[in-house]
């Protein structure tokens, strides 16, 4: 992945190479050059290795589909404005370093939609957007970087590796219309982006159950309380402290904000790590390319998840040995 994205840089600058012959000189003293110079290091220091089925270091290892290729997010409409945020650690096993997470994902409250996403891919699309408006400005290129010619390579931080689901879908919640959409990002391959999906289907409801157990998370007295909720069986870590019946993913209707919720065999774990108040209003973002997004169902999309994770090589033309090199599909929602 290092040389991927040492490659990407190398690429725009020999094509800016032929664009300045007739446009301009490149300055190296150059501010803006500087900065996506250093953001190009970093990036490229911070990658992590993702191993393909090429590769001898993956002889013996189970893998995940590949991680797409960031996206433009400087193109969006805002839905909405809130002034609090939720932090959850996903899949953490130190919850006080987040080296150990699956996932940072965030939870935005605005008074007509609620939004839950990871917001460790956000911010790599974001890093990526700024280091290619800031090389389009500096050398002169105009390809577009999603759908067209320019490529950068996803890094994200935690310790999972590859794609997931759970890190690359985005959630609303239309309280006005009691429903709930989910935006799927497929993992890398042109074929598969074609694939992209969203679904809407009524805010799921749960049926909790509470009890009188308590204990602290995140520095908050918190209340139990379980459910039996499309396949699983939950326990969440509620407080009436924060009078919001909200909480991650799709987890909802208790008398306080969810701080904590997991199910009985402990494979998705959501924990709050920060909540932050604004003082100022923030927006709550729809971007732009989910207007490409293919629709289609709850269902469909989980059939179709279920091919891409166990066939991903297969389906992506690298490999046709897939029934040893992937993990079997374990969706959090299992009918």
């Amino acid at each position: 992945m290092k040389t991927f994205v040492t490659f990407f840089f190398l690429m725009l600058m020999a094509m800016a190479g032929n664009a300045q012959k007739t446009k301009f000189k490149i300055d190296e003293n150059n501010k803006e050059l500087q900065l996506l110079r250093e953001q190009a290091k970093k990036r490229t220091e911070r990658q992590k290795e993702q191993l393909s089925p090429y590769s001898i270091k993956s002889k013996g290892k189970v893998l995940n589909p590949m991680l797409p290729a960031c996206r433009n997010v400087s193109k969006y409409k805002t839905i909405d404005h809130g002034t609090v945020r939720i932090l959850y650690a996903f899949n953490a096993e130190d919850i006080a370093d987040p080296q150990t997470y699956d996932d940072l994902q965030r939870l935005e409250i605005g008074k007509n939609y609620v939004k839950y996403y990871g917001y460790n891919v956000f911010q790599a699309d974001s890093i990526a957007t700024v280091e290619f408006m800031i090389s389009s400005k500096i050398y002169g290129v105009s390809f577009p970087m999603e759908g067209g010619n320019i490529f950068i390579s996803m890094q994200i931080d935690g310790k999972h590796q590859g794609w997931s689901r759970n890190l690359f879908s985005e959630f609303f919640k239309d309280l006005s219309k009691n429903e709930m959409t989910e935006y799927c990002r497929m993992p890398s391959g042109r074929m598969l982006r074609k694939y992209n999906s969203y679904y809407t289907e009524s805010v799921p409801v749960q049926d909790w159950q509470i009890e009188e157990e308590t204990r602290e998370i995140a520095g908050y007295l918190c209340q139990k309380a379980v459910c039996d909720f499309r396949g699983r069986s939950y326990t969440a870590w509620f407080t009436v402290d924060i009078p919001i019946s909200q909480g991650p993913w799709k987890f909802s209707g208790l008398p306080g904000l969810i701080l904590k919720v997991y199910d009985d065999r402990q494979e998705y774990v959501f924990e709050c790590v920060g909540i932050e108040q604004h003082s100022q209003e923030y927006p709550i973002i729809l971007l732009d390319n989910y207007k490409d997004y293919q629709k289609t169902t709850r269902l469909k999309l989980d059939k179709l998840l279920k091919s891409v994770c166990e066939n991903y090589y297969q389906l992506t033309g690298m490999t046709d040995a897939v029934s040893t090199l992937l993990y079997p599909y374990n969706p959090i929602e299992l009918k």
